[in-house]
């Protein structure tokens, strides 16, 4: 073989093992652009993730401090509500003392009722003698009516006046003779023992449509 067709082949041969090596490099270069571009398509993914969570967690967060503001505002106005409520309730129901005393001093109406709670209360007491107590002020003319009185009232019981006046302003309160059973409709006892009815009754004509009102009679909590 001559040494030009040596040289021939060699050259053919470099050729060969370049245009190899070419192809090769071609294919890693374009394998490292697709993972390339893959690493960057996945980061900007994770990345879109990361801000999507961030947001929803920041509108989370956003949500549960304007609910917050939004119920403590809700509870400082519910509760000015009730105090606002409360105080007119108080007010209706003092004026029920000045009713109380207007019939005080309507003597043939406030007669009649002290009969009608006379009558109430021998209902309830068990039989026997009983002991009735007044104010000082009724005290001084109920003494001459009171025979009177009681004939009308619970004829037939045997119900003695008290010649010490009790605390109160008006109405009248009687006991068995032994103090184990009584029945109080002073003004003051019956407004006790009715507190909540009457407060519930004021409320229902104070705020119709609040039908689930409730008197409190500690106040507003």
């Amino acid at each position: 073989m001559s040494q030009t067709m040596q040289n021939k082949q060699l050259e053919n041969l470099e050729q060969a093992i370049m245009a190899r090596a070419e192809h090769l490099a071609q294919e890693f270069q374009d394998k490292a652009e697709r993972q390339r571009d893959h690493i960057l398509r996945d980061a900007a993914e994770r990345l879109h993730n990361a801000e999507e969570r961030e947001v929803l967690a920041a509108k989370a967060e956003a949500e549960r401090l304007f609910r917050r503001v939004t119920q403590a505002s809700e509870l400082k106005l519910q509760g000015r509500l009730d105090q606002l409520r409360w105080e007119l309730v108080q007010t209706v129901q003092g004026r029920l003392k000045e009713r109380m005393q207007a019939l005080c001093v309507d003597r043939s109406n406030y007669r009649e009722w002290l009969i009608q709670m006379i009558h109430e209360a021998i209902e309830l007491l068990p039989e026997g003698d009983l002991s009735a107590e007044v104010n000082a002020d009724d005290l001084s003319w109920l003494a001459a009516e009171w025979s009177d009185l009681v004939a009308r009232a619970a004829p037939g019981r045997n119900i003695r006046l008290a010649e010490k006046p009790t605390w109160g302003s008006g109405g009248i309160r009687l006991r068995t003779v032994d103090n184990r059973a009584q029945v109080d409709n002073r003004f003051e006892g019956r407004l006790a023992r009715m507190e909540a009815q009457i407060q519930r009754v004021i409320l229902q004509q104070l705020f119709p449509t609040d039908i689930n009102a409730t008197a409190r009679s500690g106040g507003p909590q």
